[in-house]
């Protein structure tokens, strides 16, 4: 280098107050982000909709106490009862068994509540029988 752009150099002292470190480092961070509206917008359609569903749902709504209902309301016609009951209503069931007092037999007590093998476990070896 020549000598006097060395000089020139070595006297140079540089101004920091037109830049801010700061305010520079977060200008860059702002501008490297990308803008990602797509949840904006999913987040607007749907508060929209809820609104909507809303309104929808308010409007329809008749007032009960003050529109009574103009319709008739229509009464079934009574039909006579079968004089034969269908066999599996719950009430000839339970009439059965309750008339016959010695005829039902309760289950054994004695016989064991636990299968008589271990029941499959999900990471544990299959049993021989299921192999084959």
């Amino acid at each position: 280098m020549s000598e006097p752009l060395a000089e020139r150099l070595s006297r140079f002292t540089p101004d920091g107050t037109g830049l801010d470190r700061d305010a520079l480092l977060f200008a860059a961070g702002r501008a490297s982000a990308r803008p990602n509206r797509g949840w904006q917008l999913l987040a607007g359609v749907l508060a929209a909709c809820q609104v909507l569903t809303l309104v929808g749902l308010w409007i329809r709504t008749p007032d009960a106490r003050n529109n009574p209902p103009s319709v008739a309301v229509h009464q079934p016609e009574t039909t006579p009862l079968p004089s034969q009951q269908d066999p599996s209503e719950l009430g000839v069931l339970s009439e059965r068994l309750l008339a016959s007092e010695g005829d039902w037999v309760p289950p054994a007590d004695d016989a064991p509540m636990i299968a008589p093998e271990p029941p499959l476990r999900v990471f544990g070896p299959l049993p021989a029988k299921y192999l084959n």
